[in-house]
């Protein structure tokens, strides 16, 4: 299959920065614990998928189910999502999307031990850009209010999970077609999330008619759409590019937040979120083509 050219890069980076931005709205309007939130979005994107992926695993001669590396991405993708929700349900949605932001930070140095990426010039300066806008808000969110704390450390936490994820994906996703490691990593991630209800909560929970809405769009939209998109594009592009779209997606979330929950930002944020989309420009038109990631296979599939 050809590769994907610079336009089409630009196109998949901004649906998986808009499908993922619209996951903190949604899980603001769910009523049940996080693990719940997180078991049925990947859940639901395992049974949305499957048609897709039993022909394609035909297709590949019925291979194995579960390979080492979709394992490890499903526990890591397990964990962000139960953190994720849970800092989304203690704090407002900036201060959550806001420190999940920092991958474009912590993402280059996994990369760098895991992959062996470098970053040149412009994209350091980029990816500095970046998490600069966003600690300029930390500072005067911190300063004052830091009565979300709890909300926003483990928000910290799940950006490192996250971060962690992706460049997983990029090292493992490179021998396997995308269904086939998608829907694997989604089943992992599922039971990875259904222990953690049971353990914390007693069980999954349901909810009522308004999270089932939600969640069912956190299914089609920032997991179907964002999350897939992006285990497909970390083949083409480094992981600090897809993690760039992180900053961006705090931007719009908070934006989105003003209009539907009445969370406006202080005047600090404005500074910072100019910070952070002139470093997610420079870092796409400075971004060098993404290596090949070794497989021990001749011709990796799509």
């Amino acid at each position: 299959m050809r590769a994907p050219g610079p336009l089409q890069h630009a196109v998949l980076w901004t649906l998986i920065t808009l499908f993922g931005a619209s996951a903190a709205i949604f899980t603001k309007y769910c009523d049940i614990p996080a693990s719940s939130i997180g078991f049925w979005r990947v859940l639901g994107a395992v049974v949305v998928l499957l048609p897709w992926w039993l022909r394609a695993w035909r297709a590949a001669g019925r291979p194995p189910l579960f390979t080492p590396g979709a394992m490890i991405a499903g526990v890591l993708l397990g964990a962000h999502f139960a953190t994720w929700c849970w800092a989304l349900l203690h704090t407002t949605v900036a201060n959550a999307a806001l420190f999940v932001g920092l991958q474009p930070l912590i993402a280059p140095f996994i990369a760098r031990v895991a992959l062996r990426e470098r970053l040149n010039r412009g994209e350091f300066l980029a990816v500095a850009l970046a998490c600069a806008g966003t600690l300029w808000i930390v500072c005067g969110q911190l300063r004052m209010d830091a009565t979300q704390l709890a909300g926003t450390l483990v928000a910290l936490g799940s950006a490192v999970l996250c971060a962690a994820y992706f460049v997983t994906c990029r090292k493992c996703r490179a021998n396997q077609h995308i269904i086939l490691f998608s829907v694997s990593v989604y089943a992992v991630a599922a039971l990875a999330q259904a222990g953690a209800a049971v353990w914390l909560d007693g069980g999954v929970r349901i909810g009522g008619s308004r999270t089932m809405v939600a969640v069912l769009a956190l299914i089609l939209l920032p997991t179907v759409g964002g999350h897939t998109l992006a285990m497909y594009l970390l083949k083409h592009v480094k992981t600090q590019v897809l993690a760039l779209s992180i900053p961006t997606q705090f931007v719009c979330s908070t934006a989105a937040a003003v209009l539907l929950f009445e969370h406006a930002p202080s005047r600090w944020f404005y500074p910072g979120a100019a910070l952070i989309l002139l470093g997610v420009v420079l870092g796409i038109v400075c971004a060098e083509p993404a290596a090949e990631v070794p497989t021990g296979r001749a011709s990796p599939p799509p």
